[in-house]
């Protein structure tokens, strides 16, 4: 195959010639006005354009000079999370972790927008209720708490839950103490 050089030569002219910032643009030597001037380009990108003076008219500016929030809460990550948990049961139903899905969509056969699930730490057995408000979560909790007691001759002891308004009801609250279950809360969308 036999390709022109020459039209290497014409690509390299269009797309790598050298580029000026407009008069309006310099007329502000603010390091944050070019972060969002060129698209939240990392200061390394910005050294680059400067030193190699692919654009015309660009101010030298330190790092500290182009700091922008939006770029700070992009590049925030999650702590990762760890790979063994610090506390495991030791039995069936002294560990229940406890959350709630949606809405969901479509909406079950029954019009039901919601589901909660219930997992024994122990046994790894889930089981899974279709909601149609957040707010049945109590009676469902308290439906499967009759539930397992008959079918395991035991209690639940401890429930795994995050910090949603449906756990942190005071008749939530008050109905765990009652029944002398203990909760963890952790993080919403963690393990």
């Amino acid at each position: 195959m036999c390709i022109d050089e020459r039209m290497f030569s014409t690509l390299d002219k269009i797309f790598f010639s050298h580029c000026e910032a407009r008069k309006q643009c310099q007329a502000s030597s603010n390091g944050k006005g070019h972060v969002k001037r060129y698209e939240h380009l990392n200061f390394q990108g910005f050294i680059t354009l400067k030193s190699k003076d692919m654009v015309i008219g660009l101010p030298s500016f330190n790092a500290q000079e182009i700091i922008c929030t939006d770029c700070l809460s992009g590049k925030q990550t999650r702590q990762p999370m760890p790979k063994q948990c610090n506390w495991k049961a030791n039995k069936v139903l002294e560990l229940i972790h406890f959350d709630i899905c949606g809405p969901i969509t479509p909406d079950s056969s029954s019009g039901k927008k919601y589901f909660l699930t219930f997992i024994d730490d122990f046994s790894r057995k889930g089981w899974v209720y279709l909601l149609l408000n957040k707010s049945e979560a109590l009676s469902c909790f308290k439906e499967f708490k009759i539930m397992v007691k008959k079918e395991s001759g035991e209690v639940v002891k401890c429930l795994r839950i995050d910090k949603g308004g449906e756990y942190m009801s005071n008749e939530f609250i008050d109905f765990c103490k009652e029944h002398g279950i203990t909760r963890q809360l952790t993080t919403a969308y963690t393990p």
